[in-house]
């Protein structure tokens, strides 16, 4: 994972990076299937072109990753430009939006070769207020396709994801960034007020698409309570230039989630560690790196930590939630056998 990390690195390590490539103990099939995991690899490609070191790969692996990256560029100059169509039909309605997460960040040109970040949904942060009005502007303009809950949702976040036969990004729209817990660290007031346009695109300012970023990962992927990393969340920091903010920095070593994040990632990444540190972040990092470097016992830990969250996550909507409790009683009635599913970011469901 440390070779990943160098390799996005805006440090300079090209003298290191050449001479492990250039090592007969190189493996490079680990290096694809963890930047595979991560969605890094046209970030790898990228950056290995950005720092002259494409020569050192062997010939079949630089094609390969050569290919998914054009395939990626294609992809999101495609996805581009269906958010810059979006943006624009919501401006012509004075619907208050900010598209969020990847499309942000390539409508913003945060990366220096538009290939870098894979991209999911087009997500767009839309005025409560405004949210139904915009939903129903996009089945008009043909996004009548939805990927439904299974049960009513209170105080949730985004709409259901509207797809279109005609795009090639599905789209949701969200009233808010965070769980409804934790809102006051990011109100999505707060985002809307941030935004400026690039290339015809409404975007949140720089530092709240760092804060979007980070608190996605650590609370709504839940990574504060399970301990793990991502370098596409990390990656995304880096080339918002987090590591030259000392005023934003400091303000995240002051707020636990962002301080785990900082404290975990600078097992890798040193330019963003922390001054500050917790015991929670202190404990979090140490059994990150134990799991690293025991991964059979990392994922056990991991899957019973996730089964954990995942039993109080559905006690809680059993509790609190009737149409969720009529849709587990009516599974049950009809005998149907139950499996826990957990949906890109929708919750965990029956």
């Amino acid at each position: 994972m440390q070779l990943i990390a160098d390799i996005l690195s805006f440090y300079d390590r090209k003298d290191m990076l050449s001479e492990q490539f250039q090592s007969p103990t190189m493996d490079w099939d680990a290096m694809v299937i963890i930047a595979s995991k991560h969605l890094m690899l046209p970030a790898v490609y990228c950056r290995l072109k950005d720092k002259n070191l494409l020569h050192l790969l062997p010939e079949d692996l630089k094609m390969y990753l050569d290919e998914i990256t054009q395939i990626n560029r294609n992809r999101n100059k495609i996805l581009l430009k269906e958010a810059r169509e979006i943006s624009t039909l919501f401006e012509q309605h004075a619907i208050e939006h900010v598209f969020i997460k990847g499309a942000a960040l390539i409508a913003r040109e945060a990366f220096g070769d538009l290939a870098e970040r894979m991209i999911g949904d087009l997500d767009i942060l839309v005025a409560p207020e405004d949210i139904q009005k915009a939903f129903d502007l996009l089945t008009a303009q043909g996004y009548t396709n939805t990927v439904e809950f299974n049960y009513e949702q209170k105080n949730y976040r985004h709409l259901a994801r509207q797809v279109s036969d005609q795009k090639m990004g599905a789209v949701e729209l969200h009233s808010e960034i965070l769980i409804n817990k934790y809102n006051h660290l990011l109100p999505g007031t707060k985002v809307l007020k941030s935004r400026k346009k690039h290339n015809h695109v409404y975007v949140p300012g720089v530092e709240a698409s760092i804060k979007t970023a980070i608190y996605g990962l650590q609370i709504n992927d839940k990574a504060h309570y399970l301990g793990y990393i991502s370098f596409k969340t990390i990656y995304d920091c880096l080339c918002l230039q987090l590591y030259n903010s000392p005023l934003l920095l400091s303000s995240l070593e002051n707020q636990k989630h962002s301080l785990t994040f900082l404290k975990v990632s600078s097992v890798f990444f040193k330019e963003i560690e922390p001054r500050n540190t917790s015991i929670h972040s202190q404990f979090l990092r140490r059994y990150f790196i134990f799991c690293t470097h025991h991964p059979k016992l990392g994922h056990l830990f991991y899957t019973l930590l996730n089964n954990l969250q995942q039993t109080k996550e559905r006690a809680e909507l059993f509790t609190n939630n009737k149409s969720y409790r009529s849709h587990v009683m009516r599974n049950k009635l009809l005998g149907s056998k139950f499996k826990l599913t957990k949906s890109s970011d929708e919750g965990f469901v029956i």
